[in-house]
Order: C-alpha cells, then structure tokens, then sequence
C-alpha cells in the first residue's frame, strides 16, 4: 500500500504519458485497429479502466481525443 502512495495518477501525468506515447508510435482508435487490413509496422494500444467519477472519466476522454 505504501508504494501506491508516491503514484501520481493526475490527468497531467496521463496527458504527458500519452503525449510521450503519440510522438513516437502512431495512434490509432480500437476500431480503426480492427477495421484497418494495413497496420503500422510499430503501434501501441493502451487500456484503461473508466473512473467511477463522471468528471474524471470526461477528463481523460478529452486528453485522449486532443491527442
């Protein structure tokens, strides 16, 4: 439990993540991955679980879609 204490789990340090994330790798939406016949040679795909919050769900949804 201790360890779980120095996390930062702030959409800042989430936006910086995916920010890091996009500049290297593209970026694709789960349908455009099942719909699309030719990947990217390198991607990444990210899961998240949707917060319990309303408010902090919404956040993520836009640091997502400004990304």
């Amino acid at each position: 439990m201790r360890c779980l204490m120095s996390l930062d789990f702030t959409l800042s340090k989430f936006r910086a993540l995916c920010s890091a994330i996009a500049q290297h790798y593209p970026t694709l939406t789960l349908a455009e991955y099942f719909e699309d016949a030719e990947l990217p040679d390198r991607f990444a795909m990210m899961r998240h679980d949707i917060d319990r919050r309303a408010g902090s769900a919404l956040g993520t949804a836009r640091v997502e879609r400004d990304l």
